[in-house]
């Protein structure tokens, strides 16, 4: 039997797995590059602290880059490499970099991703800046989603549907994998079903589950599909770490993310998780917390 930890525990260890898009991210932090729906969140996958501060990793990449490290911290370091990653994405979408700052090129990137989206949902886009972009893509995915699921619209306002579509989806899900709804907080059946999803995918790929936390288990499963997508898109694991595997795929295989399901936990805890903001472009949501859009439309599609 699993050992089952506290909520957050639990929501930490799908985390590890990761749970949004396919762009490799470079921002220092949550106020920049957002990724996909999220304006490209670059931040979800960079070298943030606490999560890529290994020194020697951030050597290794560097050198890779062509950048010179000594004498410099790891804060110069990973600024470095993120400037580098930003523009070698840049020059793969055919932007210019040159005579840009770092802010600018990061702009036209966004820019260029929301174009790319927005074009796939049939939204037009001529004229249209990144945020008038980015909230039309938020409406189309959330009707869109709502007619999946067989949800009327009609005279709802968008994040009101974009809530009950979070809810039923978390429902489908549940019912997918044979767990009763029935009397439940909607936080419970979320963990309930994390745990689940986390428990399937560890029995495919035959990692066994007896008496371990599920955040061991989330991270085996992690790192065992790093290794199986290296192996498909032909890439020497010789003396990398899982981390290294990952970054290389995010950075130089990002279109095959999807096909790979390096990121196969995707559910709904926008609203169980929103932080405690004022109505300043936010909705409160169930259990008073706070509905982000930006996070409904990483987690949910």
């Amino acid at each position: 039997m699993l050992k089952k930890k506290t909520l957050a525990y639990v929501v930490a260890g799908a985390l590890t797995l990761g749970v949004v898009g396919s762009i490799p991210a470079f921002a220092a932090n949550k106020d920049q590059v957002k990724s996909e729906m999220k304006m490209e969140t670059f931040q979800k996958h960079g070298f943030k602290q606490g999560h890529f501060a290994d020194s020697e990793f951030l050597k290794k990449q560097a050198e890779k880059l062509g950048i010179k490290t000594e004498g410099k911290d790891d804060a110069t370091l990973a600024k470095e490499i993120r400037e580098a990653h930003l523009k070698q994405h840049a020059e793969k979408l055919g932007i210019s970099t040159k005579g840009k700052d770092i802010d600018t090129l990061r702009e036209e990137v966004i820019l260029a991703h929301l174009t790319k989206k927005a074009k796939e949902l049939g939204i037009a886009t001529d004229g249209k800046n990144a945020e008038t972009l980015k909230q039309e893509i938020f409406e189309t995915r959330v009707k869109n989603k709502a007619k999946e699921l067989g949800i009327s619209t009609e005279g709802k306002d968008i994040r009101d549907l974009a809530q009950e579509v979070g809810e039923a989806q978390l429902k489908k899900e549940a019912k997918e994998l044979g767990i009763s709804t029935e009397g439940k907080e909607l936080r419970e059946l979320h963990k309930e079903v994390l745990v689940a999803q986390i428990t399937k995918k560890a029995k495919e790929l035959g990692i066994s589950t007896e008496g371990k936390d599920i955040r061991d288990v989330a991270q085996e499963v992690r790192e065992k599909q790093i290794l199986q997508a290296a192996k498909k898109l032909g890439i020497d694991t010789k003396d990398k770490s899982t981390e290294e595997i990952f970054h290389e795929i995010l950075l130089d295989h990002s279109d095959k993310i999807k096909e790979l399901d390096l990121f196969p936990f995707k559910i709904q805890h926008h609203f169980f998780f929103g932080k405690e903001k004022e109505r300043n472009g936010h909705h409160k949501g169930m259990h008073g917390k706070t509905f982000d859009e930006d996070s409904f439309m990483e987690d949910t599609f």
